[in-house]
């Protein structure tokens, strides 16, 4: 499942650099196979969702860092 990668809390002050990186290598791979097989509208959702849910647990708000209509960004 997407975003349970590491099976820590994120708020654990126990969680290791690599075990981040990890998770977030594994959140990559889920990504991308979610891409081919999903329509380009399913695909946004989830992609949108995963932003959410990484700002919950760290409190940067991905959506005022990386506008949706910038190409350059994400």
């Amino acid at each position: 499942m997407l975003l349970s990668a590491s099976g820590h809390d994120a708020s654990e002050s126990e969680v290791t650099d690599e075990e981040v990186v990890a998770a977030a290598e594994a959140l990559g791979e889920e990504l991308a196979t979610a891409k081919e097989s999903s329509s380009e509208f399913a695909f946004t959702t989830v992609v949108i969702q995963c932003n959410e849910a990484i700002g919950d647990e760290t409190g940067i708000d991905y959506a005022s860092v990386c506008g949706a209509d910038d190409d350059s960004c994400c």
